[in-house]
């Protein structure tokens, strides 16, 4: 278990959740801060997509979030009264093929709770004034709510801070901007819309575009653009009314008003993540439009990128340039959704007759097209973000030719690329990989292709264990049923689906990263590279530190504090 003092983390919205949650499931328990108060219920953000459900599958929370939230599976586009297409949401490759509408406070809810469960405490009312760095150490100014000033010298601050964050100002971060000039009004609303529940509803008129999708509670959530940059700062029930009166045939006007807000879609990056002993992640590091959802959810997968590395680096089992590949591989991740974000908000928004034509025939014609719809989803869903680029990854993978039982068209996942789920058997009964891979170490995974001999499966997971050194676990997937001699850590791959969907023809080795990304692969059995790829993680540790490990802040126990 590492001190307290390690990590600040600033900021607890789902991003700062997030990391704080990763953080201490591996035994580094940070303090978290946070200006505003606890029972804040605003609910800008609704949209929890496949990739985020998955890793809050991996946290132990996605059961209940899917149970307290509404499964969206297609949005409908609509010219006024006229439909135009239907994306289908579900046309993707995810255990969880949906957008789920949650309020963002409860999806909140959820990883506080969980937070606490491993021992986080949250301080509300309680805000960064001021930070220095001096060396290893940096001292941050804190405010209580009372009016106390303190003192508090950390290891390693987060600024999950928002977008206006404290921690980006105060530690020497540029920030490029844009503003995109586009008004918004959005709000809950109660009518009696003759809608669907199950889907997005987008319509555009002459003057933009209003979208109305269904909120938990019976409610209706409504986002429409204004016609110029200054939107109303309380947006009353009229306006939403007016907006709904002009761009869509719904004849029954909205009747109650629960909560609503405005802003003007900006975008901001900073230009980089991490500046020595202070990192950003979520709206801290870069803001961009609302439009497509993906705001909350970029910001919660930096903190489950950033978690892992900031936890082996804090337990003294990486160096501390590990942290570098934050920034490398979510950078390039939160520029992409800019650029896609601030298309996408200047297309629905526009009122020239050219764009509108344009856009109501293209969306007509990709409404007919399957392939295209898989694309739009997987890219909605996050399923296109991989880290392929990232120094961080490799592979030594030459493809051989495929055995009678492959399926010859899968390649598998490369190096960066998200590692695919699959149904696996145990002695226990069946289980899921993604549950496999819940353990919060690295994992490598050994497929045994057409080996059967437990006297050989059980070398392959010794020889793994010991390239792993304590930083993660072993499995290894037979092909077929379970061998009748137990060997530790075999699980069984009886439809052969694990072995196709990771492109195995003869017996390979995957190395899943924390954050269920492949960090190395090789269609063969050899170890060699894994225990280099660790060392490499840890090379220059004894170099950086100038005071001996004590005990629990280093080590096994440290990161695995399960075992």
């Amino acid at each position: 278990m590492s001190t307290d003092n390690d990590v600040l983390i600033v900021g607890a919205g789902p991003t700062g959740l997030v990391l704080a949650i990763e953080l201490a499931r591996r035994g580094v328990v940070p303090r978290v801060i946070d200006a505003g108060p606890a029972d804040v219920r605003e609910s800008r953000a609704v949209a929890v997509v496949a990739r985020s459900l998955e890793m809050l599958d991996d946290l132990g929370v996605a059961e209940a979030a899917v149970a307290r939230g509404i499964p969206l599976r297609t949005v409908s586009f609509h010219q006024g009264a006229s439909p135009l297409a239907d994306i289908d949401l579900s046309a993707l490759d995810s255990p969880f093929p949906m957008d789920l509408c949650l309020p963002q406070w409860q999806t909140a809810g959820l990883l506080r709770a969980r937070a606490e469960e491993l021992g986080v405490t949250i301080e509300w009312g309680t805000r960064l004034a001021a930070q220095a760095t001096d060396g290893d150490a940096v001292t941050a100014e804190i405010v209580h709510g009372d009016g106390r000033v303190e003192q508090w010298t950390t290891r390693w601050l987060v600024g999950c801070d928002g977008a206006h964050s404290t921690v980006r100002r105060t530690s020497g971060f540029g920030w490029e901007t844009d503003d995109l000039r586009r008004g918004f009004i959005v709000g809950d609303v109660a009518a009696d819309w003759d809608l669907s529940r199950d889907r997005f509803h987008a319509f555009f008129g002459t003057g933009g575009v209003l979208a109305v999708f269904p909120m938990v509670g019976g409610l209706w959530r409504v986002l429409a653009n204004t016609p110029d940059d200054r939107p109303p700062a309380v947006p009353a029930l009229d306006d939403f009314a007016g907006y709904v009166d002009r761009r869509t045939p719904l004849e029954v006007r909205p009747h109650e008003l629960a909560w609503s807000s405005s802003f003007v879609a900006r975008e901001g990056l900073a230009d980089r993540f991490r500046h020595g002993r202070v990192l950003l992640a979520g709206d801290a590091a870069h803001s961009h439009s609302p439009v497509g959802g993906q705001g909350m959810n970029t910001g919660m997968q930096d903190a489950y990128n950033l978690g892992w590395k900031l936890a082996l680096v804090a337990t003294g089992l990486a160096d501390p340039s590990l942290l570098d590949s934050f920034e490398d591989e979510r950078r390039p991740v939160a520029r992409s959704v800019i650029e896609a974000t601030s298309t996408a908000t200047r297309v629905v928004t526009s009122r020239s007759l050219v764009v509108r034509r344009a856009r109501r025939h293209g969306l007509r014609f990709l409404g007919r097209l399957n392939a295209t719809q898989r694309r739009i989803a997987t890219a909605l869903g996050e399923h296109l973000v991989n880290y392929r680029d990232s120094a961080l990854v490799s592979q030594a993978w030459e493809g051989s030719r495929a055995p009678a039982w492959s399926d010859g068209a899968r390649t598998g996942p490369a190096g960066g690329e998200q590692a695919p789920d699959a149904y696996l058997e145990t002695r226990a009964g069946a289980t899921a990989l993604r549950h496999v891979y819940r353990d919060p170490g690295h994992h490598l995974v050994l497929f045994a292709a057409d080996v059967a001999d437990p006297a050989v499966l059980r070398s392959w997971a010794d020889a793994g264990r010991a390239a792993m050194g304590g930083y993660g676990r072993v499995h290894v997937v037979v092909r077929g049923h379970l061998p009748a001699e137990p060997v530790e850590g075999v699980v069984a791959d009886l439809r052969g689906e694990a072995h196709n969907r990771y492109g195995v023809r003869r017996p390979s080795l995957y190395l899943v990263r924390p954050d269920k990304y492949v960090g190395y692969r090789a269609d063969g059995i050899d170890t060699a590279p894994v225990r280099d790829y660790f060392r490499a993680l840890a090379e220059v540790r004894e170099a950086v530190r100038e005071d001996p490990p004590s005990p629990g802040r280093t080590g096994r126990a440290a990161y695995w504090p399960d075992e």
